[in-house]
């Protein structure tokens, strides 16, 4: 799984010094927001053994990696947006993430809006479910990544040109 230089969850940290710590040590995301941005960078980056470490779902508490990859196989996660938080702090047992996250998928693009709800249970913070609406078709306003020339960097930090990459699947 190629690791970006620059963290994908909108922080503008690199990633080592931001997701990437939670990745290499789940259940360590001190708030919800910090997990939600974890379980986005994780999306974006393809690391689905994380995203089904941190959740606790009602609806499909059963849900591995590989389902959880399985309906993401052709999702490109290109921005993420916090709307607004609610609880979800160090002290909190519960917590709200309002959040927009763009995508593509082939040709087409859309957004993601999600209520998330977060749960602290012996001190960890888990993903238990959320409310969301699917937009497709949406404008993406000002991001460079849906400028991506063929020859430029990928956008997944992979090092190889976008045509060479992230391209071949799209």
């Amino acid at each position: 799984m190629p690791i970006p230089v620059n963290c994908p969850c909108g922080t503008s940290r690199p990633y080592e010094m931001c997701c990437g710590m939670y990745h290499n040590n789940p259940g360590t995301a001190p708030t919800a927001e910090t997990l939600m941005r974890s379980r986005y960078t994780a999306f974006a980056i393809r690391n689905f053994e994380y995203i089904a470490a941190t959740q606790k779902l009602k609806e499909a508490p059963d849900q591995t990696a590989a389902d959880i990859e399985d309906s993401n196989d052709h999702t490109q996660w290109i921005k993420l947006e916090i709307n607004s938080t609610e609880d979800g702090l160090e002290k909190d047992k519960t917590g709200v993430v309002a959040f927009s996250a763009h995508f593509k998928e082939g040709k087409h693009i859309g957004r993601l809006s999600e209520r998330s709800i977060f749960k602290k249970v012996k001190g960890q913070w888990f993903y238990i479910t959320g409310e969301h609406e699917v937009q497709k078709n949406t404008p993406l306003v000002n991001s460079a990544e849906m400028n991506i020339g063929r020859n430029d960097p990928c956008l997944c930090g992979s090092g190889k040109k976008y045509k060479k990459c992230c391209a071949v699947n799209h």
